[in-house]
């Protein structure tokens, strides 16, 4: 399929105590290039979406695949830049994968996107003058429930939910929340993208792959890999999304299938932006299919998803899955501190 190995990334982690459940390949596949699978309390969830990415990966992306484990010494990272890479991108990178192929966290600056996330939006900077405009503009147009989120850095903040409609006090809970993270963001125009709050329901993730839906799952934290119902598209979801328990889930494979031909318009949509590999994440507002954000695939959670489908799709568009490269001998300096440590 190409003629460039595959990097099959694998972080540390301890085991969970709760085995139950797991497949025997999960197990052996962990054994044979981790090590002794044993109660060591471990997240259930996260190894399992691990070992899921370990198996799949060694099974589907071809004989010559490197497995990596991140915290040993036994492969120069040197010799693994340019590869295609499976696997989440770490905190402190390894200079192979300083980050994720792709830049789909970057959707807030894409006005298509905010077309179809039918809801009012605003960029802003971290300036209280912008984010006060922001708040002004939108409470003009009868928004008084608001969602915040940290566009600079994604996932570096929670979401933050106001309501109200005095400008200088939303704009002062703002820089509460942010407090030291805004000041990396000091020169970015779009760092903050303020939204009309929504009743979102049924959120569903599209794994984009060759600017087309390959496979999706409800965003339920608590199903993994293991809990697919041997389907591309798996038809469970929850209406409001709560990680701490399945009682909830219900499946909704006429709604699936909505979300997956939407998909196919939005790949069509943003087929030009470069935006490789990346996840798409659907909800229903007003029982309308809209966009709740994009990110990149690596280091997304895999819920119930069908991994075989989504390494083959992998393996034909390797392309997408290479990281970026350092773009000089110093930045290898500068990697070693995390970004919002550095002065």
């Amino acid at each position: 399929m190409n003629g460039k190995p595959w990097v099959i990334s694998i972080p540390p982690f301890k085991c969970p105590d709760n085995l139950t459940g797991i497949p025997d390949y999960y197990i052996q596949a962990w054994e044979k290039y981790v090590g002794k699978v044993q109660p060591e309390g471990g997240g259930r969830e996260d190894w399992i979406e691990l070992c899921a990415r370990l198996y799949w990966g060694t099974r589907n992306l071809g004989d010559d695949a490197i497995v990596r484990i991140c915290d040993r010494d036994d492969v120069n990272p040197r010799d693994l830049i340019g590869l295609p890479h499976f696997g989440p991108v770490l905190r402190m990178p390894s200079i192979d994968q300083i980050g994720d192929p792709s830049k789909a966290d970057m959707y807030a600056i894409n006005p298509n996107v905010r077309m179809l996330m039918h809801r009012k939006t605003r960029l802003s900077s971290v300036h209280e003058d912008d984010v006060s405009q922001a708040f002004d503009s939108l409470i003009g147009e009868g928004v008084s429930d608001f969602f915040v989120k940290y566009t600079h850095r994604s996932k570096r903040l929670p979401n933050l939910k106001l309501s109200g409609t005095d400008v200088d006090q939303l704009a002062q809970q703002v820089h509460d929340w942010g407090e030291w993270a805004f000041i990396m963001a000091d020169d970015d125009p779009n760092a903050l993208l303020i939204q009309q709050y929504a009743d979102i329901r049924y959120e569903y993730r599209m794994f984009m792959v060759g600017d087309q839906p390959v496979c999706g799952a409800g965003n339920i934290g608590m199903k993994t890999p293991i809990d697919n119902m041997h389907t591309r598209f798996d038809p469970q979801v929850q209406e409001h999304r709560d990680d701490g328990t399945v009682d909830n889930v219900v499946v909704k494979p006429e709604l699936v299938e909505r979300y997956r031909e939407f998909a196919v318009r939005a790949g069509r949509m943003l087929s030009h932006c470069g935006y490789a590999a990346y996840v798409l994440d659907l909800c229903l507002i007003d029982d309308e299919v809209s966009i709740v954000e994009l990110n990149g695939m690596m280091n997304a959670g895999l819920f119930a998803l069908n991994m075989n489908d989504l390494t083959i799709a992998l393996r034909l568009n390797w392309e997408q899955c290479v990281p970026p490269v350092l773009a000089s001998p110093t930045d290898s300096i500068r990697m070693r501190k995390p970004r919002e440590e550095r002065r």
